[in-house]
């Protein structure tokens, strides 16, 4: 049976309006009322930058399942964020001078030293972006057929598909990762994991759709940051409809 997951990156934001690096106050509370609710804390997490928050759902059978875990996701978080006086913003561009201040989160070893290595201009990049990533569960073989499958065009229609910004997050991520984006074309399921391995592990596999050994998922990760539940639904259609699964 297929699975379907979702990953939202949304801003934090104070009473103002401004997006403020406030991961490291708003996390263990969320954390905290996620094990209230005897949900995971693995559900939620950080960014580079400690102005955003992630929440991810678990493996998912189907739409409905989908829905349930992001609404109650949603309700962690607002939960959290409302007694700490923050709010979010779910833009997928938000402009430099929104922003209070660039850190990068206080976790994570990994980001701090990508921090610590790239200029200014890609930090900014980096921080201004949020997305909506699915996750969908294959085997081996549906894998290479998927990543050999997406190429520049399929790629660009998804893209516009999640885009809220006049191209705006696109471009800035590519500032980031330094890529375009699209994988390579692979002989068999060994050269993606040769590929992975090049790369130093996934979470350095900076391109638009990849394969997570981790999961056994493909991700896709073009789409825009949106607050419609609805909308997402319908991302999560339209790659299952790319890939024929």
């Amino acid at each position: 049976m297929k699975t379907f997951g979702v990953e939202r990156e949304r801003f934090i934001v104070n009473a103002q309006g401004k997006i403020v690096p406030a991961i490291s106050e708003l996390l263990p509370r969320v954390y905290q009322i996620a094990r209230e609710r005897g949900m995971p804390e693995k559900q939620f997490g950080f960014e580079l930058f400690a102005g955003q928050i992630e929440d991810r759902t678990p493996p998912c059978r189907d739409m409905a399942e989908v829905r349930k875990a992001l609404v109650a996701n949603d309700e962690v978080l607002l939960k959290a964020a409302s007694e700490l006086d923050l709010a979010f913003d779910h833009s997928e561009f938000a402009e430099e001078e929104r922003v209070v201040a660039f850190e990068v989160n206080p976790f994570d070893k990994r980001h701090q030293k990508i921090w610590a290595s790239i200029p200014h201009e890609r930090r900014v990049a980096a921080s201004v972006v949020a997305a909506v990533h699915v996750h969908i569960s294959v085997s081996d073989e549906e894998a290479v057929q998927i990543l050999n499958l997406c190429r520049k065009d399929i790629v660009d229609r998804l893209i516009f598909l999640g885009d809220h910004s006049g191209s705006k997050r696109i471009n800035a991520y590519r500032t980031m990762a330094e890529t375009d984006g699209i994988p390579p074309v692979f002989s068999d399921f060994s050269g993606v994991m040769i590929y992975i391995t090049s790369k130093g592990g996934e979470k350095n596999v900076w391109d638009l759709i990849r394969f997570k050994p981790s999961t056994g998922t493909v991700e896709f990760r073009m789409f825009g940051a949106t607050p419609s539940i609805a909308e997402i639904i319908g991302y999560i259609d339209a790659c299952r409809g790319v890939s024929e699964i």
